[in-house]
């Protein structure tokens, strides 16, 4: 989708304003669904912000589950760019 880039950083920033650095799917799409994306663009969004490097499967610890995803240093830099 050609909004996948714009979603993708909308997405990005509000997790980092918020301060989910590390959330669970569900919480990602509730954000997504907060913030006005609809069902077909949040699966994209997501998608970009993986190949760019912005979000990974977060490695497990603490209170942290498999499958979380995780903000990089990557995501929080192109969020000030």
């Amino acid at each position: 989708m050609q909004n996948a880039p714009a979603n993708a950083k909308k997405l990005l920033k509000t997790l980092i304003d918020r301060e989910n650095l590390d959330a669970p799917p569900g919480r990602i799409d509730e954000v997504a669904a907060e913030i006005g994306l609809h069902e077909d663009e949040v699966s994209p969004a997501i998608e970009y912000c993986k190949a760019m490097r912005w979000l990974e499967v977060t490695k497990m610890g603490g209170d942290i589950k498999p499958g979380w995803l995780s903000v990089t240093p990557a995501g929080k830099a192109a969020v000030k760019s």
